[in-house]
């Protein structure tokens, strides 16, 4: 049982840091402007604002299950 209890802890601190991480983008995407950017970080921009939301959504739900698991143990 320990060994899957730090498993779900694992899994639940990189669903906070996926969460915190689309945030930030999220954050970004907002304030930076794509004609003040090289055209190669546009690409990546355009990448993040389509994959963002998905990004948010599986870390979310990584998260749940992992809390999910630690408090049933």
């Amino acid at each position: 049982m320990p060994m899957f209890a730090q498993l779900a802890a694992l899994a639940a601190w990189f669903g906070v840091l996926g969460m915190f991480t689309a945030s930030l983008n999220a954050v970004a995407l907002r304030l930076v402007r794509t004609d003040e950017v090289p055209r190669y970080v546009r690409r990546r921009m355009r990448w993040w604002s389509t994959h963002n939301p998905f990004l948010m959504l599986l870390s979310t739900a990584l998260t749940i299950t992992a809390l999910t698991c630690l408090a049933t143990l």
